[in-house]
C-alpha cells in the first residue's frame, strides 16, 4: 500500500515522518510545491462540482415545504407565553382576563 501525504506545514511533516520511522514505514520524500495553477484548478473543480444522483437526504424543496405548512396555532399558549414575558419584563402586571 502507497499513502501520498502533502501539506504545506513543515512541523507536521516532521511528526508524520518521526511518527512512520518509529513504526518502520518506508519513507521516500519528493519536493513538490502546490502552484497557484494546481490552487486555481481545484478551487474551479470543487465550485463547479454537480453530483449525477440524488441526495441521500431527499429532496430539498419538498422538505421545506413540509416544514412551512400551515398549522392549528395554539393560541392560548401563546398568549399565555407573552403574558409571562411582560410581566418579567416588569412593564405590566396583568391579570388573566386581559388575555382570554
Amino acid at each position: 500500500m502507497e499513502l501520498i501525504l502533502k501539506s504545506d506545514n513543515k512541523e507536521s511533516i516532521a511528526k508524520i515522518i518521526a511518527l512512520a520511522k518509529e513504526l518502520n514505514f518506508i519513507i521516500e520524500e519528493k519536493d513538490t510545491e502546490i502552484t497557484s495553477i494546481n490552487r486555481e484548478a481545484l478551487k474551479e473543480k470543487i465550485l463547479n462540482f454537480r453530483t449525477t444522483s440524488e441526495s441521500s437526504f431527499g429532496d430539498p424543496v419538498q422538505w421545506q415545504i413540509d416544514q412551512r405548512e400551515d398549522r392549528e396555532l395554539d393560541i392560548s399558549a401563546i398568549l399565555e407565553n407573552q403574558k409571562k414575558l411582560l410581566e418579567l419584563e416588569g412593564e405590566i402586571k396583568l391579570d388573566d382576563k386581559a388575555f382570554q
